[in-house]
């Protein structure tokens, strides 16, 4: 799926779910890891951490979606050269 696409899945399932749903959560996850792997850390990031916040309001810090986000987000920082804000990771 193109970054396009993915952006559209995200408007519909935002509209349809609400901002907080966690189809939406998969969706921002899913468009980070793509900006991620075309080098585009600074869009990536918000997305990623906007997904993170709801996949642990909605399952609880030790579900497997939200340890797979905050590897995903390490990854991030990593591939951006930057440490985490105040994070353990």
């Amino acid at each position: 799926m193109t970054g396009p696409l993915f952006r559209r899945a995200l408007a519909i399932n935002e509209k349809s779910f609400g901002p907080d749903h966690i189809d939406v959560a998969r969706d921002l996850n899913s468009l980070a890891i793509l900006l991620r792997e075309t080098n585009r850390h600074a869009e990536a990031e918000p997305l990623i951490r906007r997904a993170l916040a709801i996949f642990e309001k909605s399952l609880g810090p030790d579900h497997p979606n939200v340890e797979r986000t905050r590897d995903n987000l390490a990854s991030l920082m990593r591939d951006a050269n930057q440490h985490p804000k105040g994070e353990t990771m």
